[in-house]
């Protein structure tokens, strides 16, 4: 006697971008029961490094991811300790989103601070959030440039590569998801570590 399989549900985001294909799937993820399986389809860039740190950050399982026809398919089981950010989460998230730009805008603006020159990238957003909270002040977090990344993400924004090295150093110590060192060149940006 063959066993009927629950159906997998699929959820079509084509089109959108960041961060709505991430907000939408735990939106989604959240009414699924243990063990269910949901396939996300999207065209987003990003898509792929986020959902990779969301099913990381979550406790729900990415059962495969490819790249086919410029869209990711990822195919996500519920976890059984699976806990998806709630709604008030996402709001908080795009807050932070429009924060994050207008302190780049006045940090830009103001002619008494040193201009940052360097600039640190993360894993994801929720790495480069904590890393600010966990290091007290002592750099910046902006919106990643687009020559950088155009991509959704964030940077620590630091004057000068000692200074940029001695905190990439610290975070990766401490386990954060520190990815590279970038050097802004008048308009360009140069990977400078690693």
């Amino acid at each position: 006697m063959e066993v009927l399989k629950e159906k997998e549900e699929v959820l079509d985001l084509t089109g959108l971008m960041c961060p709505l294909p991430v907000v939408m799937t735990s939106e989604k993820m959240r009414k699924l029961k243990e063990g269910q399986k949901l396939i996300v389809i999207s065209t987003d860039p990003g898509f792929e490094r986020d959902i990779l740190s969301w099913c990381g950050q979550t406790g729900n399982e990415l059962v495969s991811l490819k790249k086919e026809d410029g869209k990711v398919v990822a195919v996500l089981r519920k976890g059984s300790q699976a806990i998806e950010p709630s709604l008030w989460y996402w709001v908080k998230f795009h807050s932070l989103g429009v924060k994050l730009h207008v302190r780049h805008i006045l940090m830009s603006l103001n002619p008494f601070i040193k201009k940052p020159d360097h600039f640190i990238t993360f894993t994801a957003i929720s790495e480069g959030t904590r890393a600010e909270k966990f290091l007290g002040g002592r750099a910046k977090l902006i919106p990643i440039p687009d020559e950088i990344d155009p991509r959704c993400g964030v940077v620590l924004a630091v004057h000068g590569y000692k200074e940029a090295k001695e905190i990439y150093d610290q975070l990766q110590k401490e386990g954060f998801g520190v990815e590279a060192i970038y050097k802004k060149e008048g308009k360009k940006y140069r990977r400078v570590y690693p």
